[in-house]
């Protein structure tokens, strides 16, 4: 029994929650609460400093044992729960260095690229303008026109803070040291005869750099790909700071995407359901396979068919692995037969045309041609399990499986997790 959830409530996780867990729900709230992305929005600022301190905590073996066992008291209290910076924290869990303790550098820069799913199934070189701040070049970032210097601030007389006096309450006051406001607590100032004219004094110019962003084979939405150094930079800070690339998976008007795995669902007459037929299915490499259910094979739609090999390539794996490709059939039923269909189906199949009168109550159906339609749930298996042949999340359900060069398939189960 932990004796306070404050962090896990952040994260949106329960106590018992695995290291990846923790993981995945702090990579999911960093990059809808990151501040690149909700610009002006304080409380979106305060929510990424808070989850970025849950998850500093939860996110080491000893800090969390200590808040499950003491909550933030006893972090506190054992020196644990001091500053820190946020951005510092998403730049280390999405790629980038822990820089040393003191050293600054300038918080990331993130940008979204829409990607198409054929894009993510062929792998792609895209480019991204992207516009950052770089140090003038005229003045070398001193904001100072060449041959001329700083002069000494004069209302800090060059030392960078002024302090002032404050009145807590009558006859008590409080003397303060602040930045001076005139230097920005740098001591030196400009002259208006020395401003440099490239960057007006302001150190810093607007540049814009294009970047190459190689989207892999089976490139996922959300990956992140960080361009080190390629971000803005600071007057007084030795380090550049980062671009982040957020992929952002574009809808698929034919498959959608369950981790490793493409499903499409297709409607079928009830003839083709009873009698077979094919189906041409163009891949997303624009290939065409041909889906081909036999003469006497009844699609069942409550099962799902399975082409082995041919859903998302397998990250790093140049494109040499792949998930399946799942379709679901949707019959369209009749929603009223004649009495002579019903009596060619039942010759067909050999059955009576009516049925013997049954003893009971009748009752009046309300609306005979509304159907649910029961449908299997694919679930985004582990990454672990994203491999195998297996379709997950069919937990306890049929499948048909066949291969892409094959016309028919054989029935299987589903291996249970």
């Amino acid at each position: 029994m932990v004796k306070e959830t404050e962090y896990y409530d952040l994260l949106g996780v329960p106590p018992d929650a695995s290291e990846n867990d923790i993981k995945r729900a702090y990579r999911r709230l960093a990059l809808r609460y990151h501040p690149d992305k909700n610009p002006g929005d304080e409380n979106a600022a305060d929510m990424f400093k808070k989850i970025g301190q849950a998850y500093e905590i939860l996110s080491d073996e000893e800090k969390r044992r200590i808040y499950d066992q003491s909550g933030k008291d006893g972090l506190s209290g054992g020196g644990y729960e001091g500053e820190f910076d946020p951005s510092d924290i998403f730049a280390a869990f999405f790629g980038g260095s822990r820089r040393p303790r003191g050293e600054r550098k300038p918080k990331d820069l993130v940008h979204e690229l829409r990607v198409s799913l054929e894009d993510m199934y062929n792998g792609r070189v895209k480019r991204v303008s992207v516009v950052r701040d770089r140090l003038c070049g005229s003045c070398e970032g001193t904001g100072v026109r060449p041959g001329a210097q700083l002069q000494p601030c004069a209302a800090c007389q060059g030392q960078g803070v002024q302090v002032l006096v404050q009145q807590l309450f009558p006859g008590v006051q409080q003397r303060v040291q602040v930045a001076c406001q005139t230097c920005g607590g740098e001591g030196r100032c400009v002259r208006s005869t020395d401003v440099c004219t490239e960057c007006r004094g302001n150190r810093r110019v607007k540049n814009e750099k294009v970047l190459e962003v190689h989207i892999e084979r089976g490139a996922k939405h959300e990956d992140v790909l960080r361009f080190e150094g390629e971000g803005d930079e600071i007057p007084g800070m030795r380090l550049k700071g980062d671009v982040l690339i957020i992929l952002d998976e574009k809808p698929h008007d034919v498959f959608r995407r369950a981790g490793n795995h493409l499903i499409m669902n297709y409607r079928i007459t009830l003839q083709e359901a009873l009698c077979g037929f094919e189906l041409p299915v163009q891949q997303l490499d624009k290939r065409m396979l041909l889906v081909k259910v036999p003469s006497g094979q009844v699609v069942d739609p409550e099962v799902a068919w399975v082409l082995h090999h041919e859903g998302m390539p397998l990250a790093n794996t140049g494109g040499c692995e792949k998930g399946n490709l799942i379709i679901h059939f949707e019959v369209d039923f009749p929603s009223k037969l004649s009495e002579r269909m019903i009596n060619q189906i039942a010759e067909a199949f050999n059955l009576p045309s009516k049925f013997p009168p049954v003893a009971g109550q009748k009752v009046k159906l309300q609306d005979p041609n509304s159907r649910r339609k029961r449908r299997v749930d694919v679930q985004r298996a582990p990454e672990s399990q994203q491999h195998s042949q297996t379709p997950f999340g069919f937990h306890g359900t049929e499948f048909m499986s066949f291969d892409s060069h094959g016309s028919g398939g054989q029935t299987a189960r589903c291996v249970h997790q």
